[in-house]
């Protein structure tokens, strides 16, 4: 076996081989030397003149293209939840169908037949008070997702391609109807004759394919928007949110997981996915284990209603319910089931209400008794 010594007087006498041979083939060649020379000044020059610098600034500058993307998509989700409000002063109801990408387009005509353009269109008595102005609303929702997407187009070489197409196509789509205050404040009356005339339809259930369109492409950003990293507080609950309704429950729990730790403040609702995440793979001991665990330290000072989105379906589990009553008084738990019970009373309702002006409109259009 040859001692360290050997082997280091062997590759000294190579490596001085090689570097003879080497001198000997730049004496003789007077093409390809100064070609290769070429070749590695070239890529020196490159190196330090163009790949890190622009390294160096997509380094600084992509984070501000993923933090406009980010508020792009919270714009959209924000416009969908205004469309499937039931009421003007509260959230819609379809929060996780939103995020799930479970909307149809029926479901987005059912919750345009209660919202309208402007005040002028409350003109009938009988739909005023079932009716909601939303014009002014969407319209701003629609410049600040115009300005977002210019915004990316000025930084496009930071931005991937199918992140441009998806901006330029949304804001394709959201210039079709009412980009404008002119378009927003028209009035719904027409004279003609010098009588005033006015739709027999007067909600905004005309956009339904042109929302239908942009809420497709809202699924088709949100996980490119959500899966960047790192996660921020903001992103990540969103993340954890879409995963879950989606029905990706692994890919939930993984993230809980592997993220939940970085933001104690908001430990209750990471355990609150996990454990369902758990539920919606069929690992129901680990459900209630999760939540026996979670609820014996009353979070939320023991109001349960604080809790009330994680157990939205689940409001007929009474083993569910024997692991809240270790914890928590009658009282607690009576005020959560009436929050879950008034939740499903009003989507109900909203529901209802609005085919029902669907059936109105529809009446009123054709020239029946709309009485």
């Amino acid at each position: 076996m040859m001692s360290i010594e050997e082997v280091l007087r062997i590759i000294r006498d190579q490596g001085s081989d090689l570097i003879v041979e080497l001198d000997a083939w730049a004496t003789t060649s007077n093409i390809l030397l100064p070609i290769l020379l070429s070749i590695v000044a070239a890529i020196v020059f490159w190196l330090v003149f163009s790949y890190l610098p622009e390294r160096k600034r997509r380094k600084k500058l992509r984070p501000i293209v993923e933090h406009v993307l980010f508020d792009a998509y919270k714009q959209l989700f924000s416009l969908f939840d205004l469309i499937m409000r039931h009421s003007s002063s509260s959230p819609s109801l379809f929060q996780s169908e939103i995020r799930a990408g479970k909307l149809s387009e029926d479901n987005i005509a059912l919750g345009l037949q209660n919202k309208c353009l402007n005040e002028s269109y409350l003109c009938n008595p009988h739909m005023k008070d079932k009716l909601i102005v939303a014009g002014e609303e969407i319209l701003d929702r629609a410049v600040a997702l115009d300005e977002l997407a210019n915004k990316v187009l000025s930084f496009h070489t930071y931005a991937t391609a199918e992140e441009l197409v998806l901006l330029e196509q949304i804001r394709e789509k959201i210039r079709v109807y009412d980009f404008g205050d002119r378009h927003i404040q028209k009035s719904s009356g027409v004279i003609i004759n010098g009588q005033t005339h006015h739709a027999a339809d007067p909600s905004l259930s005309y956009r339904r394919k042109n929302f239908y369109e942009i809420y497709q492409l809202f699924c088709k950003l949100q996980p490119l928007v959500l899966d960047q990293s790192p996660l921020d507080r903001d992103r990540c609950i969103y993340k954890m949110q879409y995963l879950y309704y989606s029905g990706q429950y692994r890919l939930c729990a993984k993230l809980v997981q592997s993220e939940g730790g970085r933001f104690e403040k908001d430990s209750t609702l990471y355990r609150n996915y996990l454990a369902l995440s758990e539920s919606g793979k069929g690992k129901k001991k680990a459900f209630y284990r999760i939540i026996e665990e979670t609820y014996k330290s009353r979070p939320y000072g023991g109001s349960l209603v604080s809790s009330s989105g994680t157990f939205r379906e689940l409001l007929g589990d009474n083993k569910l319910m024997e692991i809240l009553a270790q914890f928590h008084s009658t009282e607690e738990i009576a005020a959560l089931k009436k929050s879950l019970q008034q939740d499903k009373n009003y989507k109900e309702a909203f529901e209802n209400s609005n085919q029902e002006l669907a059936k109105y409109f529809k009446r009123k259009m054709s020239g029946g008794n709309t009485a």
